[in-house]
């Protein structure tokens, strides 16, 4: 990801850092790294991923009031 703050608002980051129990810090880290992925829209999520129950393939993930979605990369 380029430039973070392009895509994520700090409010996002705060409420998702909460879920995911880490600190604003360390999920920057992990979106500039590349390990926490940032979709935009649901649909997009589902293209990648597609619509099942569980994903193996993710930490974790979780979607917000807005319909961005993100996730934490096993």
């Amino acid at each position: 990801m380029d430039n973070i703050a392009d895509k994520v608002h700090i409010g996002e980051l705060i409420a998702i850092s909460k879920v995911f129990q880490l600190n604003t810090f360390e999920m920057v880290t992990k979106l500039e790294n590349g390990s926490m992925e940032v979709f935009d829209r649901k649909e997009d999520f589902y293209e990648k991923y597609g619509e099942k129950e569980t994903y193996d393939e993710l930490l974790d993930w979780c979607e917000l009031n807005n319909g961005k979605i993100f996730t934490i990369l096993q």
